[in-house]
């Protein structure tokens, strides 16, 4: 268990009334190697500490929201691109001079773009999951550290959660 002294030095903070909002997470993570009396004082120092973790959670959402609208940007983008040569490739299938091997080619074209359409489209389902779990992760860990520091009294509501994941 960390002490007191090691825990300030870590956090290049004479007490923990200095602690400031770019240290709380780095704070956070080390609540379970504490001393559970020392985490308890810490947090008494710091009354701010659950708000001010909500708060970064908060933010971390709003940077979830920016990577998923860039997510979607991008896949929009894409989608856009094989939409067109789809497009394309229906405009070159309307030529009646086309043969038979011409036109058989052109519609095996338009398969291998459907194909990687579907595949962009796995790949997109793919990120958003991994960003849901990821923000369950953060969530529920940090409610949890302070869940055990604070005997399970963390003062973040479950509404306040359901709003932040």
């Amino acid at each position: 268990m960390m002490s007191e002294a090691k825990i300030l030095k870590k956090l290049d903070i004479a007490d923990f009334r200095h602690l400031t909002k770019d240290k709380v997470i780095k704070m956070a993570s080390m609540l379970d190697k504490m001393d559970p009396e020392v985490a308890k004082k810490a947090l008494e120092q710091f009354p701010e500490f659950a708000n001010t973790t909500k708060e970064m959670l908060t933010e971390y959402k709003v940077s979830l929201d920016k990577g998923l609208e860039s997510n979607n940007e991008s896949v929009k983008a894409v989608y856009d691109t094989y939409n067109a040569i789809i497009t394309s490739l229906q405009k070159k299938l309307e030529n009646e001079n086309l043969t038979f091997e011409q036109k058989k080619y052109i519609i095996e074209q338009m398969k291998d773009v459907a194909e990687k359409v579907d595949k962009k489209d796995t790949e997109n389902k793919r990120f958003i999951a991994g960003m849901a779990t990821l923000a369950t992760i953060v969530v529920g860990s940090t409610v949890a550290v302070l869940a055990s520091v604070l005997g399970g009294n963390t003062q973040i509501e479950t509404d306040d959660i359901g709003k932040i994941v």
